[in-house]
């Protein structure tokens, strides 16, 4: 039997008294595209961060090409041909599409002449279909060409490994497409270990599936194998709980208005005359593709971007607003702070929040609990210690205790397991319940028809049409015709 390019025995990692990973032991043979799934807190980005060398495993070993490389740091294991992307995008924002991959061309080919690096440059853009943005700053780009930009960089070191986290998350349906076909594409002497909760992807991509849950190794097999797999189905693939549906009272009054906002970068327009208005108590989301706009303008109503003049935002935030006395933003990626533990990041936002007008409603720390109880009992773990699910749910906790009237989400959904966004929808709707007005931006178009009362599509700068009667055949083309894709059947 050939060797394996990775070998994983009885791989292992602690932090404290919590067990992250279980003994694991794996092989991936040269060329493969092995995927890793499981729940939030399964031990999937744990496993990655050990294989590249972020972190050290507490017990076991790891060979690549029978090459033991267990105490290797991260430099080093790139070095021998490890690559990675993260959950989220990992490029210099002020630097062009293509210098950020120059760096990485650089990085990974000292010895290389110019015009060398210069071809692996081109290539690595054509490779994600960015030759046309190559003179554009990354902060400039839409999320979904970050998203690209950062696998380009990854390529371009010519890694044996390619480790990708969470890839597809916060890419719209037509750019998981787009991301499927440059998977497919990749060339065969690079293996791939691909964590992600988009199935259809997965499913497509895969040669293989390891499924983990709560840190433990449940299954390793073929897609079809793990398919029909029942502990998969009990530890992955549970049936989601009905979310009950709301009826917003009539004549709420709203928390938000926005009339003709304008705003852009450097000249160029983003925003362009957009109309929004959301009640107190309602649940509004917003659709549109990646580059829309959308996140520039949570950022404006959060007072973190300025609007061009001409347009109205009431309430109006400005510089002190951006934690204004209305409004709190749950960002995209989240924005925790490593260095704090989960009960200092709530008591923060909390001294934060007695600050604030009163206006009804004021959440404590005893209705996080509550509302939030996947935070309950690790008031002392750090994020790196805590599932992409349990972030979110600290992001959106330390936003209710700032005591807003509007709460904005940006892409809630982002990277997390079925069970989790079927959790994060009830939270929600509980959230509106309580009165407060719920604005979220979402790719998840199945989780945007299960929370809304509302949904708007941002399109070309302005708001393109807004409908309550999503179930509409009519609603359903105009969406497919905006969004790029069929919105009839999409996944979780």
């Amino acid at each position: 039997m050939s060797t394996p390019l990775l070998h994983l025995h009885q791989v292992s990692r602690r932090y404290g008294a919590v067990t992250a990973l279980h003994p694991l032991s794996l092989d991936i043979p040269t060329g493969a595209r092995h995927a890793i799934i499981g729940p939030n807190g399964a031990g999937k980005s744990t496993l990655l961060n050990l294989i590249a060398g972020s972190h050290r495993p507490s017990d076991g070993a790891i060979t690549l090409d029978g090459r033991p490389i267990t105490r290797l740091g991260a430099a080093a294991r790139a070095r021998h041909g490890i690559g990675r992307t993260f959950q989220h995008p990992a490029v210099i924002g002020e630097l062009t599409a293509s210098d950020n991959i120059a760096v990485a061309a650089h990085a990974a080919g000292r010895r290389a002449r110019a015009a060398e690096r210069r071809r692996r440059v081109q290539t690595a853009l054509t490779s994600v279909d960015l030759d046309a943005h190559a003179g554009t700053p990354a902060r400039a780009l839409s999320y979904g060409q970050q998203r690209r930009l950062e696998l380009a960089m990854a390529l371009t070191a010519r890694p044996r490994l390619l480790l990708l986290d969470e890839p597809s998350a916060g890419l719209d349906p037509a750019e998981i497409v787009q991301l499927t076909t440059t998977l497919r594409d990749l060339p065969s002497e690079i293996t791939v270990l691909l964590v992600d909760h988009h199935l259809p992807l997965v499913f497509d991509v895969a040669t293989a599936v390891t499924v983990l849950a709560a840190g433990a190794h449940v299954a390793t097999g073929t897609v079809d194998q793990i398919r029909a797999d029942t502990r998969v189905a009990d530890a992955y693939f549970a049936t989601p709980a009905t979310t009950t549906t709301r009826t917003v009272r009539t004549g709420s009054q709203a928390v938000l208005t926005v009339e003709q906002l304008r705003a852009g970068y450097h000249g160029a327009p983003v925003l362009d005359g957009v109309d929004l208005e959301v009640a107190g108590g309602a649940v509004h989301a917003l659709l549109g593709r990646n580059g829309a706009g959308k996140t520039t303008l949570f950022n404006v109503l959060a007072g973190l971007h300025p609007a061009l003049p001409g347009g109205t935002i009431s309430p109006r935030p400005g510089p002190r607003h951006a934690g204004s006395d209305e409004v709190a933003l749950v960002p995209q990626g989240r924005r925790l702070w490593p260095t704090l533990t989960v009960a200092e990041h709530l008591n923060l936002a909390a001294a934060a929040g007695t600050r604030r007008n009163g206006h009804g409603r004021r959440f404590t720390h005893d209705d996080m609990w509550r509302l939030l109880p996947a935070l309950d009992g690790k008031q002392h773990r750090y994020p790196a210690q805590m599932s992409g699910g349990e972030q979110q749910m600290l992001a959106i906790a330390r936003a209710l205790l700032l005591q807003p009237r509007l709460l904005l989400l940006d892409e809630p959904t982002e990277g997390l397991a079925p069970q989790v966004v079927d959790q994060l929808a009830q939270l929600i709707t509980r959230i509106a319940d309580d009165g407060v007005a719920v604005l979220l931006a979402e790719q998840n178009q199945q989780f945007a028809h299960t929370v809304a009362d509302r949904i708007s599509v941002l399109d070309g700068g302005r708001i393109a049409f807004s409908t309550t009667e999503f179930t509409e055949p009519a609603t359903r083309t105009r969406l497919a015709a905006y969004l790029g894709v069929s919105t009839a059947g999409t996944a979780a």
